[in-house]
């Protein structure tokens, strides 16, 4: 029996004391890097699945950058037109996510803004159609893009802008809200301008797609050479051809053409050189910054749409106001289900946070939410 002084073993006990903090101080430091999962909603194909994975890589989990510590993952939920249910089971059988990212059709974001509600799970809604602002930005639902009040008034700024010609065709298809459509034509009338309406889907209830050429000549009798077209970016670019076929693009006609999803070098690609065609939408960068070559290394604006650059500023925000709420004490990760139903306690939380979002730099613009229509402001129209 070794009979060591009283002093060595206090100081051995202060040591065995000292490693076991240091060892379970490890263990909670890499418990504490929380896994947070969105969930990204597309309908039909309306977003490259490699630029979401680029969003989440690049833009937020690389280096930290937003989330100090903890990682953002997603599960892709990619449905078909028309199948708003297919994306509300999808959502209902994941477990744990923390917040909701879609992008769609107006009935589609309608559904699953409902859904959100339900769980409370905030949610970013990226409209490929003209919704009605007051119908979708409510409950638990930001707007990510410009509201669409602020569309239809510079469109109508736009078509108002001299007094040459008096009458305007507005083509839409039944993806845009029978609401934006009346508000565009209220604007109109209220400047003294009439407008002629016609649907253009490409479906078998469409009353005017299969006629569309004749329609658009009799326009030339009739002297209407302004003419402004809202719809999918499918069916936009089949009148625009089918426009070129009638002959109403030529010099003396002006066409305005709203942004539902399209480019500018998907309008050029089928109007002649010389047509006056414009593309009226949200801008997207005017720098090739780093941040723009993180997730658009080509840096091309013309074949750049709004709706990816809103959807990278979505995925910021999301990243941002979880990162913010994480700091909320009674803050717990995801919880939410369908069976039984049980709401999100810290989804209230998160909604705040994003709606408290003002000028915060992406280093390619600045994202403010607007408290008034409950969009982000996120980008001036051009």
């Amino acid at each position: 029996i070794f009979d060591y002084p009283i002093s060595f073993a206090l100081n051995m006990n202060n040591f065995l004391m000292l490693i076991s903090i240091l060892f379970l101080g490890s263990i909670c430091q890499s418990s504490h890097g929380l896994i947070l999962k969105i969930g990204v909603i597309i309908e039909a194909g309306n977003l490259n699945g490699s630029l979401i994975d680029v969003a989440f890589a690049r833009r937020v989990n690389y280096n930290w950058r937003v989330l100090q510590g903890h990682t953002l993952s997603y599960v892709h939920v990619n449905v078909s037109s028309c199948s708003s249910h297919q994306a509300v089971r999808t959502v209902c059988s994941e477990s744990g996510l923390s917040g909701l990212i879609g992008v769609g059709s107006c009935s589609l974001l309608d559904e699953v803004s409902s859904l959100s509600k339900s769980l409370q799970l905030p949610l970013i809604a990226l409209p490929t159609g003209l919704c009605d602002s007051a119908r979708l930005s409510k409950g638990m639902t930001i707007v990510g893009s410009h509201s669409s009040a602020n569309i239809v008034a510079a469109a109508a700024s736009v078509i108002t802008s001299d007094s040459v010609a008096r009458d305007v065709a507005i083509l839409y298809d039944k993806q845009q809200s029978t609401a934006v459509l009346q508000n565009l034509q209220s604007s109109l009338s209220s400047a003294g301008v009439s407008s002629l309406t016609f649907r253009v889907d490409d479906t078998v209830n469409a009353s005017v797609t299969p006629d569309l050429v004749h329609h658009l000549k009799r326009l030339v009798k009739k002297k209407v050479f302004k003419l402004l077209l809202f719809a999918s970016p499918r069916n936009a670019l089949s009148v625009l051809r089918l426009a070129r076929e009638a002959a109403v693009m030529q010099q003396n006609y002006f066409w305005l053409v709203l942004d539902t999803g399209l480019s500018k070098a998907d309008v050029l690609s089928v109007t002649p050189a010389n047509a006056n065609v414009a593309l009226l939408r949200g801008s997207v960068f005017t720098e090739c910054t780093a941040a723009v070559m993180d997730v658009f290394p080509q840096c091309q604006t013309d074949w750049l749409r709004t709706l990816d650059a809103r959807f990278v500023d979505a995925v910021e925000a999301m990243a941002k106001a979880l990162n913010d709420s994480l700091l909320d004490p009674g803050f717990s990760p995801g919880n939410a289900s369908c069976a039984p139903l049980r709401h999100w306690t810290s989804g209230s939380t998160v909604l705040n946070r994003l709606m408290s979002i003002s000028d915060y730099d992406t280093q390619r613009g600045l994202i403010s939410f607007n408290s008034l229509t409950r969009h982000f402001s996120s980008q001036r129209v051009e």
